[in-house]
């Protein structure tokens, strides 16, 4: 018989390894819920509309731009915050509460494919709660996972965050043809309000308040990570970003994340306009394999903690960069189905592993007194180039053929692997303990 007191202290983060990873994974499926959406079931459906390339670029290129601000939200959650309730928890609920009245304001948009320009920003306010959601988890899960959770955390994370937005575009996908825009947003809808729900539930230590007119305090431990001043802030970020390691992580972040924007600018016309395929079943082909590859990647996790992250990201943007670099030459199998297939798999199952990879290392290489404020901006940063990516598609695209296109991809992820391989981590660390003991 379970007592109502262990009830209650299984819902603490602190207190259950279970319930972080299970709390972090269906946070990162709030996550990945808007992007099935706005970047690969809207994208396809538009170009079935008969939308212009150059609109779509668009429509991609300032709908993710939220993702590479994130940064402005990283100081204010370091600064700020209802301690009584946790020091992410408040900025996670509120941010939920914005993404699912940002959703259900989607539904009314009237004539979509006529109304580019609308549909662009109220994808852009969507992402804007989603980002801020993101940073605040993000937090979180460096303030409540011991580094050597954060490996098999991540793993999971990662595929919730696939496992969302595979079920968003599957979803969403469905219900654009079927249902129109209004259908959308109702499906999206009911899978915020109910991770919503789950953020109100959860707490992240002992003795924490569960809503602010509720009984509660924060812990000792809350209290010193807090900064209470933004000049702390400041101080203490632009020691450890400008730090060499630091600024090649930016570097290296830049140039896989140009080839992620150019993936999702062009995929979609590809398989929608040259192709043939309707755009639900591009949908439906991107969340079966999404799926799968989320699957794949959760064998990642406990080797990222026994091995590190580093070697299996090399690796893997090697392996990312070749198999563009081949389907860029090999043009002419482009109509075989099994190519096809072959290269959505590949795309899917190696860009999970750098996803993994990828947010592993930056947590690992946070100083927890600027942590969400250090993590946005490695965050942001990789959002803003896939945006950049996607501008520079938009741009470039009259001037290349498909082939080409690819080949651009393969080269920015070995350019990618060229960085991480100069990366000196064992020196970072050594300097971050010393600026540790100089605070």
């Amino acid at each position: 018989i379970v007592s109502p007191k262990t009830l209650v202290v299984s819902f603490y983060l602190s207190e259950s390894r279970l319930l972080r990873i299970g709390s972090f994974t269906l946070f990162y499926v709030a996550q990945g819920l808007p992007i099935g959406l706005i970047s690969i079931a809207l994208p396809a459906w538009l170009a079935e509309q008969a939308a212009s390339i150059s609109d779509i670029a668009y429509f991609v290129a300032i709908s993710g731009l939220p993702w590479g601000f994130k940064l402005l939200a990283g100081p204010l959650m370091d600064r700020f915050s209802y301690l009584p309730m946790g020091r992410r928890r408040p900025w996670i609920i509120a941010a939920q509460g914005g993404l699912l009245l940002s959703v259900c304001l989607l539904g009314l948009i009237p004539d979509p494919g006529n109304n580019i320009v609308l549909l662009t920003w109220i994808a852009f306010l969507i992402n804007s709660f989603a980002a801020v959601q993101d940073v605040a988890v993000d937090g979180m899960a460096i303030d409540v996972l011991p580094e050597e959770e954060r490996g098999k955390a991540n793993a999971f994370m990662g595929f919730g965050q696939v496992a969302g937005f595979s079920g968003s575009a599957a979803a969403c996908g469905y219900a654009l043809v079927n249902f129109g825009i209004a259908g959308a947003a109702t499906f999206l809808a009911i899978g915020v309000a109910f991770i919503f729900s789950w953020g109100v539930l959860v707490r992240e230590r002992l003795g924490e308040r569960l809503l602010p007119w509720t009984s509660g305090q924060f812990t000792d431990s809350v209290r010193t990570q807090h900064n209470s001043d933004w000049g702390s802030i400041v101080v203490n970020l632009l020691k450890v970003l400008v730090l060499p390691a630091s600024l090649l992580l930016v570097l290296m972040a830049l140039f896989w994340r140009i080839q992620a924007g150019f993936w999702m600018a062009a995929v979609p016309v590809i398989a929608v306009s040259e192709l043939g395929y309707a755009s639900d079943v591009y949908a439906n082909y991107n969340a079966v394999v999404g799926f799968l590859a989320a699957l794949f990647g959760l064998t990642f996790g406990p080797l990222i903690d026994r091995t590190g992250s580093r070697n299996l990201l090399l690796i893997a943007l090697v392996l990312m960069g070749a198999v563009h670099i081949c389907v860029g030459t090999l043009t002419g199998l482009w109509t075989h189905g099994w190519f096809q297939l072959f290269v959505l798999v590949a795309d899917a199952f190696i860009g999970q592993v750098i996803f993994i990879c990828f947010i592993a290392m930056h947590m690992n290489v946070c100083w927890a007194k600027v942590a969400a404020t250090q993590f946005a901006i490695y965050m942001a940063w990789s959002n803003l180039s896939r945006s950049i990516g996607a501008g520079l598609y938009g741009e470039l695209q009259a001037l290349l053929n498909y082939g080409q296109e690819f080949m651009i991809m393969g080269f920015s992820s070995l350019a990618a692997a060229a960085v991480l391989f100069l990366i000196n981590f064992d020196k970072y660390r050594l300097q971050v303990q010393l600026l540790k003991d100089g605070n």
